[in-house]
């Protein structure tokens, strides 16, 4: 479980630079951020900065020190290695996740886990953006989508992507689900609207556990600092708005 953690920190960071613009060139003059989630209660994370990029990932729950991960980069800017260096329930470690990573000159083509996921990336855009990413999971966990078509805005921002799913459901059924999302970015290129579709048809909104709910329609509002990095921003569901998270900037 702990390698799936290390998965889903690596995708995350990895998806920025195929999504939403990489705020790495407004972070070069910072050496690191805190992010409060407020929409899930207590938690923050402590983001530290080496050019821009995070090299250290610090989570917290209130003022406790959950876990910590290092990562490091290749000469391309993709992370290569996470080094998870604490954990509350084992102290201090030193576990080591490396990543294969296959380039077609300076295009990122696969991407592999030492944990028996792989990620293929094709049929690259204009602006050398992946549209299609095929996953392949050898290990004992599900991993879903299998596969996701995603296209993009002139400035590289992700503004819809379909996801191919198969599970079971409860009476051992096979279920082969499309979710469709929608993005829509204000001019500093964070997103402002969120629109999602699934077939078969689901109901909103889907609960997540570990996360907030998924609404069919979700918008966002940001407040910004001088250099342009947004510093709360505000979920708008059926007509309420909420402040869903903090950033400060060192």
């Amino acid at each position: 479980m702990k390698n799936l953690l290390l998965f889903v920190l690596t995708l995350m960071i990895f998806n920025i630079s195929f999504g939403q613009r990489n705020e790495s060139t407004l972070l070069k003059d910072y050496d690191f951020y805190i992010e409060k989630n407020i929409e899930m209660g207590k938690w923050s994370t402590k983001y530290y900065l080496s050019n821009g990029l995070i090299s250290v990932q610090e989570n917290y729950w209130k003022n406790e020190l959950r876990s910590r991960t290092e990562f490091e980069y290749d000469r391309f800017g993709n992370v290569e290695r996470e080094i998870n260096t604490y954990d509350i329930n084992e102290g201090n470690t030193n576990d080591i996740s490396n990543l294969k990573l296959e380039y077609n000159d300076s295009l990122l083509i696969s991407q592999k886990f030492n944990f028996g996921i792989t990620e293929k990336y094709s049929d690259f855009n204009e602006l050398g953006k992946p549209q299609k990413i095929t996953r392949i999971d050898s290990s004992k966990f599900t991993l879903l989508p299998y596969k996701e078509l995603m296209e993009y805005d002139k400035n590289g921002n992700i503004i819809k992507t379909t996801e191919f799913s198969r599970y079971e459901n409860l009476d051992g059924k096979t279920i082969n689900e499309t979710a469709t999302t929608y993005y829509k970015y204000n001019d500093q290129n964070n997103v402002i609207e969120i629109h999602r579709e699934y077939q078969p048809r689901q109901e909103f909104p889907i609960p997540i556990t570990g996360g907030p709910f998924l609404y069919e329609y979700e918008y966002f509002r940001y407040k910004y600092n001088k250099n342009g990095l947004w510093t709360k921003k505000y979920k708008i569901v059926n007509g309420i708005e909420y402040l869903v998270a903090k950033r400060e900037f060192n």
